[in-house]
């Protein structure tokens, strides 16, 4: 009919719309699965306390991506691999601007730091990292905090499998915790509403509910992961 002609070409219109309001790079993949370090720089030796942690980025996370040991009290333990390198790679993973090692192999992410202050001196962060004996690691309730410094978003994606990268939360602590959702007509309004977002690093698009998840982290929840063959990820 007449109407379902014109109904028909409004759709269309409104879909290309979006797709014109859609940055030009965001047609575009990229080969990078996490957001991108160009490097990380030391700042300081600095004081921690169990009771307060200061940076408290990994609450509520159990794993995260190949981070498989499990993670709790806001911080990622592992007798054998930490180093400075993978504590900076698992903090990439939320684009957390600073990460802190502690003890040889505690591993902090946050985006504020120095909450109970520095340390008095700057060697009371003295302990050799597990992974590499070459390493300091912080020291006994002492942090050696570091920055991550990012690639500049550029509006980039990349498409991955949901299953590549995920995560789980701990005990109690609901996986939406790590995600919100929107509805979206078509997959270009979920990546135009993730790349509107700093707080988006990743997205995944389902046609049948059409709906829109966007992720804080770049890893996938197992929800997500259920309802979605694949995601959108942030360089």
């Amino acid at each position: 009919s007449g109407c379902n002609r014109r109904c028909a070409s409004m759709q269309h219109s409104v879909h290309l719309i979006v797709l014109l309001s859609v940055p030009l790079a965001l047609l575009f993949l990229v080969a990078m699965s996490q957001p991108s370090v160009l490097h990380h720089g030391y700042i300081g030796c600095f004081v921690d306390s169990s009771s307060n942690r200061d940076l408290k980025g990994l609450t509520g996370l159990k794993t995260i991506g190949p981070f498989t040991d499990k993670i709790e009290f806001a911080y990622f333990f592992n007798g054998y691999t930490v180093t400075i390198e993978s504590c900076s790679s698992l903090c990439a993973l939320g684009r957390f601007r600073y990460f802190g090692l502690q003890a040889q192999g505690f591993c902090f992410c946050g985006n504020s730091y120095g909450l109970h202050g520095a340390a008095s001196s700057d060697s009371e962060c003295n302990k050799n990292c597990y992974g590499n004996s070459s390493q300091i690691c912080g020291g006994f309730d002492r942090n050696s905090i570091y920055e991550n410094i990012y690639a500049p978003e550029t509006g980039l994606f990349k498409r991955v499998a949901s299953t590549k990268s995920m995560l789980t939360t701990a005990a109690g602590q609901p996986e939406n915790s790590t995600y919100w959702s929107q509805e979206a007509t078509v997959a270009f309004e979920c990546l135009a509403a993730c790349h509107r977002s700093p707080d988006c690093l990743a997205c995944a698009f389902v046609q049948s509910s059409r709906m829109c998840h966007l992720m804080r982290f770049a890893a996938v929840p197992g929800e997500v992961a259920s309802e979605a063959q694949w995601v959108w990820v942030k360089p």
